[in-house]
């Protein structure tokens, strides 16, 4: 696919890592650095039909992932699956839940998995979320965003949910990665690739 000059992948700048220090990077010795971490703008079609990118379409991964993850969006983009936003978590506060509350697609955030001490996939560059309400995370009773409790039927099929076979599960898993569909406690949103 011909990229155009405002989509691809870039070094962090120095005002968006102001942005992001003390919010989604944090100076711990388990965080990724800076150098480690590329941001991508992506080309995304929105649910309003028309496509987004530049500010409407960042992501932040690591270096290694960034060049595949670029090609899985051009294939997601293609596919005109849309995504309601796709905005670097700091616009969040670094909030998982209010990334999440506003359907937001994210990447990088330096976290440990809610409830635990363990270090998410994303807080290393190494995960991706889409659409959380279409895609709710289900543990138990609990739905993760709430909104997501209106998708909890995955056979009635609306746009912006992530299926099998779908567009977005077969580019993700084309380069490697899980989705979090798959799992016991479903995370629908949730795709993830871990690299050593």
């Amino acid at each position: 696919m011909l990229r155009d000059a405002m989509v691809g992948i870039f070094n962090l700048s120095a005002a968006v890592r102001a942005e992001m220090r003390g919010v989604s990077w944090h100076d711990h010795p388990a965080c990724p650095s800076f150098d480690s971490l590329r941001l991508l703008k992506l080309r995304h079609w929105g649910f309003d039909a028309a496509t987004h990118a530049t500010h409407e379409g960042e992501l932040v991964v690591h270096v290694t992932l960034a060049a595949e993850v670029l090609t899985i969006f051009e294939q997601i983009y293609a596919a005109h699956f849309p995504i309601q936003h796709m905005r670097r978590i700091d616009h969040y506060a670094g909030s998982d839940p209010e990334s999440m509350a506003a359907n937001n697609c994210s990447a990088f955030n330096f976290r440990v998995v809610e409830g635990t001490e363990r270090l998410s996939h994303h807080a290393l560059g190494q995960a991706i979320d889409i659409n959380p309400i279409q895609n709710p995370w289900l543990r138990g009773e609990r739905v993760d965003p709430e909104a997501g409790n209106a998708y909890l039927d995955r056979s009635l099929v609306r746009p912006g949910m992530i299926t099998r076979p779908g567009p977005v599960v077969a580019a993700f898993e084309a380069a490697g990665w899980t989705w979090g569909g798959d799992a016991t406690s479903p995370d629908y949103h949730h795709f993830s690739k871990h690299r050593e």
